[in-house]
C-alpha cells in the first residue's frame, strides 16, 4: 500500500488515487478538488487574468498584458516546490475509465520562485483544462521532509471562465503608452484633410487615452518644410495642428487636455533643398504626457533655464568687464583733463567731448 500524506482530504484522495501508478511513495498534494473548484476572471483594457485557488498552497493563474506575452503563474504562500524540474501531467477525472494520466510537459523552477509557464506550454495546459482532465504539477525533487510536492488543477468551471478570458483577451489594447507616447504622422503640402493613416494613428492615440485615465495630456507640435516665407510656413504648420487637434475632439477627447503649437519651418529634422527632405520635415508629432513624462519635461525645462540664466550671467559680466576697462581707456589722465571736460559738457544733451589722447 502506497503512503501519501494529504491535504484535507477527500478531494486529493481521488487526485492521488487517480495519479495512480505515477504516484510516488509519499506525496503532498494540494488541490481545490471537484466541488470547491472555482475560476476567477478580471478583464480590463490592458490586462486580463484567470485565476484559481489552491488551498494549502496558493494559487494558479493565466496572465496576459498589453503589448506582452501571455504566462500561466502558479504562486504559492504557503509550501513552495523545490528548486529544478516539475513534471506536468494530464489526469483524468475517476469516472474517465477511458483515459489515464500522460506527460504533457515540464517547467523549471528557481528557489522559492514561483513557477511559471509561457510560450506553446501554455495553450497544452489549458487544452487539457477544457477537455475536462486536471492538470497536476509534480515536483520531480524529494523535499527535506521525505515527500514530493503535487498541486493540482480542477479542470471543474474552468471552460466558461476561460471563454470569457479569451474575450477579454481580444479586447486588449495591442499596444503600450511607450509604442505611443511619441507619434509622428507626415501631410502632403497644402493638404486641406488628414489622410487615412493619419486617421489610423490618432485613433489608436484616442482608444489608449480613453482607456488609460494616467495620461494626463497630449501635445500637438506641427511643423512645415521651408517656403518662400516664414508666414506662409506658419500658416501651413497652423492648418494642420488645427486638423490634428480637431480629430482628437471630434473622437471624444477633452480640448482641455490638448495643447497645440506650430512652428513653421524653425526645427527642420533633414535638408530642405530636395524633395525628400522636405516631406520629412512636413511632419505633426502628437505626445502623450503622464506624470513620468511630465516630471521628465520639467526637469528638462529647468536645466535649460539653469544654462540659459548661467549663460546671461556670464554674458552680463563680460560686458560689464568690458565697459569697465573702456571707460578706464577714457578716464581723464590728469587734473586739467578733467576740468576742461566739465568745462566743455553740453549741458543740454549731458553728452561729454572725446577725449583727446594726452600729448
Amino acid at each position: 500500500m502506497r503512503l501519501v500524506s494529504f491535504y484535507r482530504s477527500s478531494p486529493l484522495l481521488l487526485l492521488a488515487l487517480a495519479l495512480g501508478q505515477s504516484a510516488p511513495l509519499s506525496a503532498q498534494v494540494y488541490s481545490a478538488g471537484f466541488n470547491k473548484a472555482e475560476w476567477a476572471t478580471q478583464s480590463g483594457s490592458f490586462a486580463c487574468s484567470l485565476s484559481h485557488k489552491i488551498p494549502g498552497f496558493g494559487s494558479a493563474r493565466f496572465v496576459r498584458n498589453a503589448g506582452a506575452g501571455e504566462f500561466f503563474e502558479l504562486k504559492n504562500t504557503n509550501q513552495a516546490f523545490p528548486g529544478g524540474t516539475v513534471k506536468i501531467e494530464s489526469v483524468p477525472p475517476m469516472w474517465r475509465s477511458d483515459s489515464s494520466p500522460a506527460n504533457i510537459g515540464q517547467a523549471q523552477v528557481s528557489g522559492k520562485q514561483p513557477l511559471r509557464v509561457t510560450g506553446a506550454q501554455i495553450g497544452i495546459i489549458s487544452r487539457t483544462l477544457e477537455q475536462g482532465a486536471n492538470v497536476v504539477f509534480s515536483s520531480a525533487q524529494i523535499s527535506s521532509n521525505g515527500t514530493s510536492l503535487r498541486v493540482g488543477l480542477e479542470a471543474n468551471k474552468f471552460s466558461p471562465a476561460y471563454s470569457k478570458y479569451q474575450r477579454c483577451v481580444a479586447d486588449l489594447i495591442p499596444y503600450t503608452f511607450d509604442q505611443l507616447s511619441r507619434t509622428l504622422i507626415n501631410y502632403t503640402p497644402n493638404a486641406e484633410e488628414l489622410n487615412a493613416g493619419a486617421k489610423g494613428q490618432l485613433d489608436k492615440i484616442v482608444r489608449y487615452t480613453k482607456a488609460d485615465p494616467r495620461v494626463l495630456g497630449i501635445i500637438i507640435d506641427a511643423h512645415s518644410e521651408k517656403l518662400p516665407t516664414p508666414e506662409e510656413g506658419e500658416a501651413a504648420a497652423q492648418k494642420q495642428a488645427e486638423l490634428v487637434t480637431a480629430y482628437l475632439i471630434d473622437k471624444g477627447l477633452a480640448a482641455d487636455t490638448i495643447t497645440t503649437r506650430w512652428h513653421g519651418d524653425k526645427f527642420p529634422i533633414a535638408n530642405n533643398e530636395n524633395k525628400a527632405g522636405q516631406a520629412k520635415n512636413r511632419r505633426v508629432t502628437i505626445r502623450l504626457e503622464n506624470e513620468t513624462t511630465r516630471k521628465e519635461m520639467e526637469k528638462k525645462i529647468a536645466a535649460i533655464k539653469d544654462a540659459e540664466q548661467k549663460a546671461a550671467e556670464q554674458k552680463a559680466a563680460a560686458e560689464s568687464s568690458a565697459q569697465a576697462s573702456s571707460a578706464s581707456a577714457e578716464l581723464p589722465v590728469n587734473l586739467q583733463q578733467l576740468e576742461q571736460m566739465v568745462e566743455q559738457q553740453n549741458l543740454t544733451s549731458g553728452k561729454q567731448p572725446a577725449v583727446k589722447p594726452a600729448q
